[in-house]
């Protein structure tokens, strides 16, 4: 047996039956003298284990595969307290990992900012955490810098880099990789992404043809509506749904104009003093409505007419709706007072062609956080600042809206949010907004975060997230500093 081995030998059956040998006089190293025997076994594993490694040779590396250097990086490097406080999040992070992750993400914009990069000690760390983090990942470049690039393009399979308008190579990819290269191509030339899919249409499968047309939800224009309308015709059900489904979006599409006909004779009147709106439900589809996504009478059972009424609200102009009321959308949502299906209807089609008028006029009745999206930014916080001070609203309906608001909120939202969370039972809605409070709350809330936090609370998630607020606004601030 060798050295090694009795070691192990005596590792497994204990000193008292196998004493640790000497080291071999090659070595010409002598064990200390007087050690008890199991003291003495630790003392030669030591020895092994220095001996093993420093006998070591490296294996020898296939010069064909070696990557090409990284070119150099002249982007100067964050140094000093900047470099100190990244190191500091990435390996003993003072904070939640949450906020961890917010701060590695404002590190990163503001080393953009400033035209510094990651020190290049720090950049696997860095890529390892955006590998699960898509906050992070989204803000590497340019921050990482050249180096970093280099590093995680061995790390990560590069973009296919095809051109996009290629459309011999573009039918050569596989069904995924076509519908990505064409939803690339949409946000960048949506007319030559049109002109693709219609020189390939006949050549794709029914599935590739329903996955490649829902990419034209990118930036979907009137032009579109030729190939939205040959869709319609298409064999396979699941074309022909996306193709409806598009043009639901195109309210001056021919398709639209054939809904608006069949709507209208549906909406009837009722009341002398308080009109109100008498909805009839639509008859049996004709060979046209079926071609336009109207479903046909089922083989057995009852007929869905009221999903037939939904699919004709969605596909009409909602101005049919207001033509027939002769009034505004507020005025004409008021004649539509319970009922809760066709306002859900037209909710959802003023969302997804984005008619402000709409909108507005739904968000006075309806609290629904899509309608929150469709405003323009400048407008959504002083609806929902107005739609809070209206007293009406239940702390826990607000979270949604809260969650979705862009950051950091303005004065006057922060100040609403701030007196809910600080009332009496505020420490549930807290507890909701957690993840989103530190950096929702802007600067100026610090302070009165730690205020409140010197005051007696018996209310824990409350206490948590004011201290959340506070730690993160102070890193926040270092930060700051650093870069300056």
């Amino acid at each position: 047996m060798t050295w090694l081995d009795e070691l192990r030998t005596s590792g497994l059956l204990g000193t008292g039956r196998h004493p640790a040998p000497l080291p071999p006089p090659d070595l010409g190293f002598r064990p200390p003298e007087g050690l008890p025997p199991e003291e003495f076994l630790l003392d030669q594993v030591a020895l092994a284990d220095v001996v093993t490694r420093a006998a070591r040779r490296p294996d020898r590396a296939e010069t064909a595969r070696l990557p090409d250097p990284a070119p150099p990086d002249d982007a100067p490097e964050a140094s000093g307290q900047a470099a100190h406080l990244l190191d500091l999040l990435l390996t003993q992070p003072p904070v939640g990992l949450e906020l961890r992750n917010q701060l590695v993400t404002d590190w990163l914009q503001l080393a953009a900012e400033s035209g510094l990069r990651v020190p290049h000690r720090l950049i696997p760390a860095l890529l390892t955490l955006a590998a699960t983090k898509q906050g992070v990942a989204e803000h590497l470049h340019p921050a990482i810098g050249i180096r970093g690039l280099w590093l995680q393009h061995l790390t990560r399979p590069a973009d296919s880099g095809l051109p996009p308008g290629n459309g011999t190579e573009w039918a050569e990819l596989g069904s995924a990789d076509a519908t990505m290269e064409l939803e690339r191509l949409r946000r960048s030339d949506p007319q030559a992404a049109r002109d693709l899919l219609r020189t390939r249409w006949d050549t794709l499968s029914a599935r590739e043809r329903a996955a490649d047309l829902g990419a034209f939800a990118i930036g979907l224009q009137p032009d579109d509506e030729d190939l939205l309308e040959r869709a319609l015709d298409d064999k396979a059900k699941s074309v022909r749904e996306v193709a409806a489904s598009l043009l639901d979006r195109l309210p001056s599409s021919a398709r639209a104009g054939r809904m608006a006909a069949r709507l209208r004779p549906l909406l009837g009147m009722k009341g002398l003093l308080r009109k109100k709106f008498e909805i009839d439900t639509p008859a049996e589809p004709d060979a046209a409505a079926l071609r336009d996504g109207i479903a046909a009478d089922p083989r057995s059972g009852e007929p869905d007419r009221l999903g037939r009424l939904d699919t004709i609200i969605r596909g009409a102009p909602l101005d049919v709706w207001t033509t027939a009321a002769g009034r505004n959308p507020a005025a004409t949502l008021a004649m539509l007072e319970g009922e809760t299906r066709v306002v859900n209807a037209i909710l959802a089609t003023a969302v997804l062609r984005g008619d402000l008028e709409w909108v507005r006029a739904l968000f006075d009745v309806r609290r629904d956080v899509r309608l929150l999206h469709s405003l323009p930014s400048g407008e959504r916080e002083d609806s929902l600042v107005r739609h809070i001070r209206g007293g009406s609203a239940e702390p826990m309906s607000l979270v949604p809206l809260l969650r979705d608001m862009p950051r950091p909120w303005g004065p006057q939202l922060t100040s609403e949010a701030l007196r809910l969370i600080t009332a009496k039972g505020g420490g549930q809605l807290a507890g909701m907004l957690a993840d989103v409070l530190p950096v929702a709350l802007p600067p100026e809330a610090a302070d009165q975060c730690r205020r409140q936090l010197e005051r007696p609370d018996d209310e824990a998630p409350r206490r948590r997230v004011l201290r959340d607020v506070v730690q993160y606004q102070s890193f926040r601030q270092s930060l700051t500093k650093a870069f300056r």
